[in-house]
């Protein structure tokens, strides 16, 4: 059995929806960021740089959101497997997400932190304007190549990670005017409200008190 160190809406989000759609047992240890729980002696020899999340398995601890969501695929799918032909498209657009949105969106949420408070507004704008073309690229490969491993048909950890970054930038950007509006991306919009509605999705939003629709309509 698992155990996920998480909170509420961080990055352990999709580490959650992920398992629970894998089916496998977990336990979910909800961490107090204000107690000090992140910088504890015992979470740090699990993440050592005190970040979320974190998830304890037989092999040994596993930190950083892709690393987990790799090797979580890696034995129970929700992935191409690892010598399909379909592998190294998702896996190109995996280490997108993970390398580029990712850091884009904790920009788009965050903008004090990559140069101080009196500069959030321009790190803000140029967030804002990155996570718009990238999403506008993942649009294209959607429309395009139509990937099983990112389509209405069935998730994969991919959505997951996706979906969570989505959720953010559509709902919780620093300054309102920033909020990525999905309608200008279709097919991506359509792929998360495919995922939204599953029963995983749905227990994942009732255990972390973040609503329904978690992706298209945050709240």
């Amino acid at each position: 059995m698992y155990t996920l160190y998480a909170v509420n809406d961080w990055a352990s989000l999709c580490i959650h929806l992920a398992l629970e759609e894998m089916g496998q047992p977990f336990v979910r240890h909800v961490m107090d960021y204000d107690a000090g729980d992140l910088h504890s002696p015992a979470y740090l020899a699990i993440s050592p740089f005190g970040l979320i999340p974190g998830l304890q398995t037989a092999d040994g601890p596993l930190f950083e959101t892709g690393a987990i969501l790799q090797w979580l695929s890696e034995r129970h799918g929700l992935a191409p497997a690892p010598l399909s032909r379909d592998r190294a498209a998702f896996l190109k657009w995996f280490v997108f997400v993970n390398t580029s949105v990712h850091s884009t969106a904790l920009h788009l949420l965050h903008p004090y932190r990559p140069a101080g408070e009196g500069a959030s507004r321009q790190v803000a704008d140029i967030a804002h304007a990155r996570m718009t073309d990238h999403l506008a690229a993942i649009e294209a490969m959607i429309f395009a190549d139509k990937p099983v491993w990112l389509s209405t048909a069935q998730p994969s950890v991919l959505t997951c990670y996706l979906g969570m970054l989505v959720r953010w930038a559509v709902g919780f950007p620093a300054y309102p005017e920033h909020a990525i509006n999905l309608d200008a991306t279709p097919a991506l919009k359509a792929v998360l409200a495919a995922a939204e509605s599953r029963p995983a999705a749905l227990k994942v939003a009732a255990a972390e008190g973040l609503g329904a629709t978690i992706f298209t309509n945050p709240t």
